[in-house]
């Protein structure tokens, strides 16, 4: 199921659009575009698709999503209620205008960049961002400029919002920690469906592999070898959504020696076999 790109249509001269949807069902497929998006799922529940990420949604999803990121957002049959949902989109390169570079717009900065996985939040910063994106529709002008710099503040001021997708599907997202993790996980990216070797790493990084071992963990938050296996498992899900290439041959195009082993890493970050998760991820364009 390849991901179609969506073309958005901004209001002349404006920066971006906020729009409002009453339908019985999301109607968008599997899409990405350039623009940046954030949503609200006022009312509708179901699975949310966001790059490798296949997760449940309630009412009050709230996501944000950086450009050019595949989402998709599948109703319940079950649910009988008229989805509702605002999405607010801004023009691609938005986060490179120049107000981003100034100091206090450091945290801005960081979350456009998290963005690029998909970040879903919760708690109180998601229903006072949700009123204030119904908000929207009714302030023009400056004041909506700054509706909208207040929300991406808040957002910005969670400490620890929900990734969606994997690090495969945003590996620049490594350049917030330097150069070294952007040597390191570039090579991982280019590399992972052949034998990724940790010293060789630890090279790239200027490092000792014990002391690239403590650096990854802490700045990554997970193991190298456990991101090699993730990066992977990323590379499997693409092609499970987008082609019809039989599951062995995704398995070692995508870096692993045998079957049994992608099967049992796939389960293991994905919760559920590779087969399973080519059938639900197709299901959207049924």
């Amino acid at each position: 199921m390849k991901a179609l790109f969506e073309k958005i249509s901004l209001p002349s001269g404006e920066a971006f659009v906020c729009r409002e949807y009453h339908v019985p069902r999301f109607p968008r497929p599997w899409h990405f575009h350039p623009e940046c998006e954030l949503t609200l799922i006022v009312r509708g529940r179901g699975t949310r698709f966001v790059g490798d990420s296949m997760e449940r949604f309630e009412d009050g999803d709230l996501v944000f999503l950086a450009g050019n990121l595949p989402h998709y957002w599948w109703k319940d049959t079950e649910d009988r209620r008229r989805a509702h949902s605002v999405v607010l989109q801004a023009r691609a390169g938005f986060e490179g205008e120049a107000i981003f570079d100034l100091p206090e717009a450091a945290k801005i900065r960081d979350l456009f960049l998290f963005a690029r996985r998909g970040l879903v939040f919760s708690g109180g910063v998601r229903h006072r961002v949700a009123e204030d994106l119904l908000r929207m529709k009714s302030v023009q002008g400056w004041e909506r400029l700054c509706l909208w710099f207040e929300m991406l503040g808040q957002l910005a001021d969670v400490k620890k919002p929900g990734f969606l997708a994997s690090a495969s599907f945003s590996p620049e997202l490594g350049e917030r920690d330097g150069r070294r993790l952007t040597a390191v996980c570039k090579y991982v990216n280019e590399s992972s469906r052949e034998r990724v070797r940790h010293d060789h790493a630890a090279t790239l990084a200027g490092l000792s592999p014990a002391a690239f071992s403590r650096f990854f963990h802490k700045r990554m938050g997970k193991t190298f070898e456990n991101y090699v296996t993730e990066v992977r498992i990323g590379h499997a899900c693409r092609r499970l959504m987008e082609d019809d290439t039989s599951v062995l041959e995704i398995a070692f195009a995508s870096g692993f020696n045998n079957l049994s082993n992608f099967n049992r890493h796939f389960l293991k970050f994905k919760g559920l076999t590779p087969r399973a998760y080519r059938k639900l991820t197709n299901h959207p364009a049924a």
